[in-house]
């Protein structure tokens, strides 16, 4: 596992040095070479991951409702890293305004994904008081 993350680290690195080099000259370039980089480490990250994701993911097959509630927080994450890779990026571009609207558009569907975990909290909260 130590050696991939090196490797990703790695190829970090060489693309934030071409990435420089190019924002200059071909910025059009520039852009799509960070798509490249960060779909490169996704893919990566994911690959090394899977494994403890399907192993927590069987550990909590045995909680009730476990499995809905691990689904929507590995939901969450990602598209809260998603927007925020897409505002950031937005953002060294000069583009701002795109970037809050990104953010928001995130904000939205986060609220929207967790609206089942807050009506089974609440359920659960009326339950308990005997409502």
């Amino acid at each position: 596992m130590s050696s991939e993350i090196i490797k990703v680290v790695v190829v970090i690195i060489i693309s934030a040095v071409l990435i420089i080099a190019l924002r200059t000259k071909l910025a059009e370039y520039a852009f799509l070479l960070i798509i490249a980089t960060v779909i490169v480490v996704l893919l990566v990250i994911m690959s090394v991951f899977s494994d403890a994701i399907t192993q927590f993911k069987d550990m909590l097959g045995k909680i009730e409702n476990a499995n809905v509630y691990f689904t929507t927080a590995i939901k969450v994450l990602g598209i809260s890293y998603i927007v925020t890779f897409a505002a950031d990026m937005c953002r060294d571009f000069g583009l701002s305004a795109l970037a809050q609207t990104a953010e928001i558009t995130g904000k939205i569907a986060i609220f929207i994904l967790s609206l089942p975990l807050v009506t089974a909290l609440l359920d659960t909260a009326l339950k308990f008081i005997g409502l």
